[in-house]
């Protein structure tokens, strides 16, 4: 099988093309508006594009070369929204048959409780919600055109490399900006590791689709804990000690007046092409509504349907402070999008 991954040089999209590469039955390529380095094509020993994840006509011609396509593409809300839709139109010109797209939890919006797969879709948390509701409604439409798809919604995905939900943690954490929060921090953490993602979108590669339906996935580790949870085991294991009791009024402070100015400072440098990576992490105000959200996913189709064998939390927890006490986590690195929450 003949695989593109739209966002391969993120996080996601670069983990999955290594267990590509790793497998019998795929030939995989990368694809990103940025280049690869020359160094991980050749430990990858795959192709790689160049094209813009919008334009309909270069996936169109790209699209033609291959048996199924994964689309890995964050960013902002056009990138999502407007590159599904783009990708779409691609896919039935090119007769490319199957579509697998990595959504996220954030569809569900500000629901909790217990949520599989047929809880309506709300885009209410802002943008990123709207985008990732928006591109689903895309996918909906190749599947009513005739084509194949299988998407999944992942939760929280942590391990090595997630400078996300890793790397900027636990720099708040050495800092002293984060802890045990509280009620603030008592809702579930979803978390996934890297690898299940990947898994499960392998074996989204080869699922058996009937004509007309479209196989719907949520992500998550059955024993991923709540944020307050994962935030002691970590600093625990970072030994960022002792672990911070982190007021409500604290959180808020440090988000709602620290937070603009750190963004606008790293924007800035950006523009100037200069490095951030010595400016504080700013606090997003949509985290502290994202730590206090009682929301657990339902995985369990996940581990019927595609036979995943979830990573202990244990493992992974160890595995990610494993990779940011070797100095891979900098602050601000430009490498990995977000694929839940990224106004959070």
């Amino acid at each position: 099988m003949r695989v593109l991954v739209l966002g391969g040089s993120g996080h996601i999209g670069g983990h999955l093309l290594k267990m590509l590469h790793n497998t019998s039955w795929a030939v995989a390529t990368g694809a990103s508006r940025r280049k690869r380095h020359a160094k991980d094509e050749e430990a990858l020993q795959t192709g790689w594009l160049e094209l813009d994840s919008r334009d309909a006509g270069q996936l169109a011609s790209a699209l033609k070369n291959f048996d199924a396509v994964v689309n890995c593409v964050a960013g902002d809300g056009a990138s999502i929204s407007e590159g599904m839709h783009a990708l779409v139109d691609a896919a039935l010109k090119a007769n490319c048959p199957r579509i697998v797209h990595l959504s996220t939890m954030s569809v569900y919006g500000p629901a909790e409780g217990l949520i599989n797969e047929d809880a309506p879709r709300d885009p209410g948390l802002g943008w990123y919600g709207r985008a990732k509701c928006e591109a689903e409604a895309s996918l909906q439409e190749f599947v009513r055109r005739g084509g194949e798809a299988v998407m999944l919604r992942p939760g929280c995905v942590f391990g090595p490399g997630s400078e996300l939900w890793v790397g900027r943690i636990g720099r708040w954490l050495r800092s002293g900006r984060l802890g045990d929060l509280g009620v603030a921090g008592d809702g579930w953490s979803n978390l996934v590791h890297v690898d299940d993602v990947c898994q499960a979108l392998l074996v989204a590669l080869q699922l058996p689709v009937a004509p007309g339906e479209l196989p719907v996935f949520n992500l998550a580790a059955p024993d991923s804990p709540r944020w307050n949870g994962y935030f002691v085991d970590l600093a625990l294991e970072l030994k960022a000690t002792p672990v911070r009791r982190i007021s409500r009024r604290q959180l808020q402070v440090d988000s709602w007046v620290g937070g603009p100015p750190l963004k606008a400072a790293e924007r800035a440098l950006k523009y100037l092409g200069s490095s951030s990576r010595r400016i504080p992490d700013a606090l997003p105000p949509g985290l502290l509504r994202l730590w206090a959200q009682h929301i657990r996913l339902d995985s369990q189709a996940a581990t019927e349907k595609l036979g995943l064998t979830w990573t202990p939390y244990t493992r992974g927890l160890h595995d990610s402070a494993r990779w940011f006490c070797t100095g891979a986590s900098a602050s601000n690195p430009t490498m990995e999008k977000i694929y839940a929450f990224p106004d959070s």
